[in-house]
Formats: structure tokens, C-alpha cells, sequence
């Protein structure tokens, strides 16, 4: 990893820079005129460095931890990142697209691409000295900071809403975490409360919040390294299932990077996908506003991105990609979550959001069947089992004998000859 001397923290509002440390309450300089900004990672590099593909042998995000502020091979690491880009065999064929392809979060530890995330924030907070770590989440995150933080040694607070899944919260317990459920409202001020007075880090999102988390977006960029290393070259767009955006963001900015580095001449266009009446991002680009527009709670099946604002930042990297934002119904995107189970892929609501709002990008853009285009699915599916059911096959309940399947089979027309 760069040493800490390599890395430090600069404004995106007032533009001051300050040293590398757990600047996790906003800018100071901004604070102190009653503003509240984020805290973003910077790095004085010597020299450009060459693709991690062309020099590593390490696997997953180790191969990139010379590019994060993390803790290379000292850092705690579940084997993390180098997800597969899995070319599509159905959903592709049928949208007319012969190089679509999906990066399969959900082979991550805890099943879901905010590992990758995690992992950079437990390995800077243990850097700092935190023993203990607080999550606000709605499942993913939540689970995935339990796991990292024990595998580090910290212990971990959770809090989570009322209607997140028992799977997740089962899960965060196991790995020792002492899981708080309270109302939706209720979940920040006590997560501002433990992070400021009882010494928690904040395993918070990257965000303009009191209480925010400036590293971990960082472990995103890895998204951008990885589809890089596999097509040698950028897609032509890469869609993301977005509820503030920070993976749609943090991508963008490994993107950028890699184009900085002599990388990449090109970048793709980064379209965000959100569910209907959770759609800040695209709403703020159909309004041309310059902050995220707020938008009333809505009821989403699609839970992990139901949030009411996007981060600014996602909607700044979206305009300067060249790229767009876009929302499908719980119907839609039910669909997408049967048509991913047919390529083989077991993917949450929220993660079948790309599949969802692909055919509105190919009716509002130029793209060509012969483009890459890059659906990142974010996390599995089986910890929402009730989102992966509806419209699957009945379940038939038979009785132990040959000629009672036999005649099953003929009902379905699964006879041989039939």
C-alpha cells in the first residue's frame, strides 16, 4: 500500500487537504462555517503505475492494494473482489446485445459487492485503532461489516430497520455482531450517537452526513481494474443498481484512474438503475439539477436501493460519463430476477434492476449489438427468498411412487417425446 504520507484527504467543497486520519465528521475547515462536506481520498503517487494485471499474482482485491488505502499484505482480507464477467447466454441473444455481460457480485464472502467496500473501511479503521465498528444498513452492508469486523478482531454494532431480511441479521449474529432493529428514522441519529460519543467507527456510506465514511468507496475502483483486466477494454456503458450510487461512483472514479494511468483511452458511460419513486438520480438529471433531488419513502420490492437521495457525486460522474439514469417497476424488475435465474444466476431484487432498465437503454441510446456492456448484479438472492419465488414453477408435492412422476411429467410435457 502507499505509505500514509502517500495519501490524504482533500474537500470536494472548500478544496482543503489534510493529512490521512478518521476524518469520518466532515471537512473541519467547513465545519467550522456550518457546512457539511465530504472528505474524499487523494494520492501523491511517484510515477505512473503499470496495470496490475501486467505485474501482480495476487488474486481478488489483494491485486490491487497498492492502489487503496489499505494495508496490503497485512490487511485483513476475506478473499474479496475478483468477482467473474459472465457472458451472457439468454438475456443477451433476446435484447439483440452479442457482448453483454454480467460481473457476479454475489460470489463474494458475504455474498454481496459491499465487501469489497468493508474491506477497505475495517482495514483503515484498524489502521486508526478502532476496537469497534457501528453499521446502519438495510441487510448487505450490515452483514458484510459484521464478518469483516470480526475477522479483524473488532467488535460490531448494527442497527437495522424493522423490514430488513432475518437472513441478513442471522447472519451479521453469527459473526458476533449485536444487531439493534429500530424504525427507519430512528436508525442515523443512533448511528451518529455511537460514532460520536462511544468510539465506534462508522462504517457509514459516502455521503454529505454529519457522520460519513471517506475510504471505503475506494474499493470500488477494484470494479473498474477488474473488467479492464478481463475485455482489455473499457465497455461501452457499465449499469449499476443504485441506491446512493457510491459503487456507480466509486467504479467511475477506477475508470477515470485507469485512463489517467495510460490504462485505457476511453471510458464507458455509467447509467444508474433505481427503482420507480426511488429514482433521485433520475429525476435530478430529468430537473437539470446540480445536487441529488430528495424524494418522499416509497415501498420498493427491490429494498436495498429504496432510498430517498442519491449522493451528488454519483450524479456528477453519470453527466461527466456520458451516461444515464433509469427506473423500472417491481414488475420489471420481478422480471429481470426470473430472467438472470435463467442464466443460472441467483441475484436480490435491487441487483436485477440492470437487467431490468437494459432494453429502455438500448430504446433511448446509440448503442450497437456489438458493443460490451457490463450489468454489475450486486448481491444474492437467497437471503430475499421471497423476491426469487414469484413465478417460479410450483413446488408439486408427489407421492413416493413411478407412475405418480410419470404422470407429473406428462403434465408439465416433460415426458420423453412429448
Amino acid at each position: 500500500m502507499p505509505r500514509t504520507t502517500d495519501v490524504y484527504l482533500a474537500c470536494d467543497g472548500c478544496g482543503s487537504h489534510f493529512e490521512f486520519a478518521p476524518l469520518v465528521f466532515g471537512c473541519p475547515s467547513c465545519l467550522r462555517a456550518n457546512r457539511v462536506r465530504v472528505l474524499e481520498v487523494h494520492y501523491r503517487r511517484n510515477g505512473t503505475p503499470p496495470p496490475p494485471w501486467a505485474t501482480s499474482r495476487r488474486s481478488g482485491s489483494g491485486r490491487y492494494a497498492d492502489l487503496l488505502p489499505r494495508d496490503g499484505d497485512d490487511g485483513v482480507s476475506l478473499g474479496e473482489g475478483g468477482t467473474p464477467l459472465i457472458r451472457s447466454r439468454v438475456v443477451g441473444p433476446r435484447v439483440g446485445l452479442r457482448h453483454l455481460y454480467f460481473k457476479n457480485e454475489t460470489v463474494n464472502p458475504t455474498w454481496s459487492f459491499k465487501d469489497r467496500y468493508v474491506a477497505v473501511t475495517i482495514n483503515v479503521a484498524r489502521q486508526f485503532g478502532y476496537r469497534r465498528t457501528v453499521v446502519s444498513s438495510t441487510g448487505n452492508l450490515g452483514a458484510s461489516t459484521a464478518a469483516y469486523s470480526a475477522a479483524a478482531g473488532l467488535a460490531c454494532l448494527f442497527i437495522a430497520p424493522p423490514d430488513a431480511s432475518p437472513v441478513f441479521l442471522d447472519q451479521a449474529r453469527l459473526h458476533g455482531a449485536h444487531v439493534f432493529v429500530t424504525t427507519w428514522d430512528g436508525r442515523q441519529p443512533i448511528f451518529e450517537h455511537l460514532a460520536r460519543a462511544r468510539g465506534c467507527f462508522p462504517v457509514g456510506l459516502f455521503l454529505p452526513r454529519p457522520v460519513h465514511n471517506p475510504f471505503g468507496v475506494e474499493g470500488y475502483k477494484a470494479f473498474a481494474y477488474e473488467v479492464l483486466d478481463t475485455l482489455r477494454r473499457p465497455p461501452a456503458a457499465m449499469l449499476f443498481p443504485c441506491a446512493r450510487g457510491n459503487g456507480l461512483y466509486g467504479a467511475w472514479k477506477g475508470f477515470r484512474e485507469a485512463q489517467a494511468f495510460g490504462w485505457t483511452e476511453s471510458t464507458p458511460a455509467m447509467v444508474a438503475c433505481q427503482p420507480v419513486g426511488a429514482n433521485s438520480l433520475e429525476v435530478s438529471l430529468q430537473t437539470g439539477s446540480a445536487e441529488a433531488v430528495e424524494l418522499p419513502q416509497v415501498q420498493s420490492v427491490a429494498l436495498s436501493t429504496k432510498e430517498t437521495v442519491a449522493d451528488t457525486h454519483a450524479l456528477a460522474a453519470i453527466r461527466v460519463s456520458g451516461g444515464t439514469a433509469l427506473s423500472a417497476t417491481d414488475a420489471e424488475i420481478l422480471q429481470g430476477v426470473r430472467d438472470l435465474g435463467q442464466e443460472g444466476l441467483c441475484v436480490e431484487a435491487s441487483s436485477a434492476l440492470p437487467v431490468a432498465c437494459l432494453p429502455k437503454l438500448l430504446a433511448s441510446s446509440s448503442i450497437s449489438p456489438d458493443d460490451p456492456i457490463v450489468c454489475v448484479l450486486t448481491a444474492a438472492g437467497i437471503k430475499w427468498p421471497g423476491s426469487i419465488a414469484p413465478g417460479a414453477p410450483p413446488l408439486v408435492q408427489t407421492a413416493p411412487d413411478l407412475a405418480a412422476i410419470d404422470r407429473h411429467l406428462a403434465e408439465l410435457g416433460l415426458l420423453a417425446g412429448a
